[in-house]
């Protein structure tokens, strides 16, 4: 009888992690995340050589949003925005400033060198605002409204993100074409190598 108990407390204290394990997994909040290249915006390939990406991450409740910005050969950074098409407007809204938000949250010490690139005068390469924002944050046309809201506007095209710099005022480079991703980053198994 007592080797059953002893028996019975070993499973017991063996399934312990694989129970806490479980529940710890399906309390996990999942995410949306998107990624668009930045490319030269509003003129010719030749007048620069600046690129990048952003990558956005909605919390599966929709009540945060991450976002990460990585430019290459760009310097002199003025701005970075999230404009909105706006509904039937010609003229584009800042939905948010994502450089100001970026320079005023506090982010782990691994991106502290965000503030140090954009800092520096010329070419600058790599991650250059990482920020987080709420409902709370937005301006223009989603004043007021939910960063529901927002996903539901940038899947269906309706956002575009510029980076300014004093060469370029009204944008070096930018995107708009928000593809969604299961993984921040691709895997290398997500390309096909032979084409």
């Amino acid at each position: 009888m007592n080797s059953i108990l002893v028996v019975s407390i070993i499973i017991g204290i063996a399934t312990l992690p694989c129970v806490i394990a479980y529940t710890n997994t399906a309390n996990a909040v999942q995410v949306d995340r998107y990624w668009s290249v930045l490319e030269p915006y509003g003129h010719s390939n030749d007048k620069t050589h600046a690129h990048g990406f952003i990558g956005v991450k909605f919390r599966e409740d929709f009540q945060q949003l991450v976002y990460n910005v990585n430019v290459n050969n760009i310097d002199n950074i003025t701005g970075i925005f999230l404009y909105s098409r706006g509904s039937g407007n010609e003229q584009p809204y800042i939905i948010f400033d994502l450089l100001q938000e970026a320079k005023e949250v506090k982010v782990k010490d691994k991106f502290q060198e965000a503030r140090v690139l954009l800092n520096r005068m010329h070419q600058i390469q790599g991650t250059v605002a990482v920020g987080g924002i709420t409902s709370n944050d937005l301006q223009g046309d989603l004043h007021g409204k939910t960063l529901r809201d927002l996903h539901k506007l940038m899947i269906n095209g309706g956002v575009f993100v510029t980076v300014l710099t004093k060469e370029f005022p009204r944008g070096e480079i930018g995107g708009s074409d928000f593809v969604p991703i299961d993984r921040f980053f691709p895997d290398m198994s997500d390309f096909n190598w032979n084409s």
